[in-house]
């Protein structure tokens, strides 16, 4: 593993949050974060996994940066699903993306509150 992989992966569990008892695990990468680490975006792969893991957890949600497209302020959101009951591709189709039940992903511009409302409602919707 690069080092600059490990400081990013540091940088992104250090700002792991939960929300709804656990049933939602997420953590940020900022284009400062990939600055800071020296790290592209393929250092970012198997973040997720780690916050998936966290028992408890029902999706995981890793949301970048877009750091290599040019776009500003677009992020790119990976979702992936713990509970069978909650199908990930279903919230990302709703936001233009895909996927399929148990790993999707989306881009977005949504501000980090609306962002972490709309998945908490998603998840609670499909919960029931």
């Amino acid at each position: 593993m690069p080092w600059g992989q490990l400081v990013l992966v540091g940088r992104g569990l250090a700002k792991g949050e939960r929300y709804d008892d656990g049933r939602l695990t997420l953590t940020e990468l900022s284009a400062g974060d990939f600055e800071q680490a020296g790290a592209d975006e393929s250092y970012s792969e198997g973040l997720i996994d780690h916050l998936r893991a966290v028992e408890g957890t029902a999706v995981a949600a890793l949301v970048r940066d877009r750091v290599s497209n040019g776009v500003q302020g677009e992020r790119k959101v990976s979702l992936r699903a713990n509970d069978a009951r909650i199908d990930v591709s279903r919230i990302a189709r709703s936001q233009g993306g895909g996927g399929h039940r148990q790993a999707a992903g989306f881009s977005t511009k949504m501000a980090w509150d609306d962002l972490v409302a709309f998945l908490r409602g998603e998840i609670a919707e499909q919960l029931g």
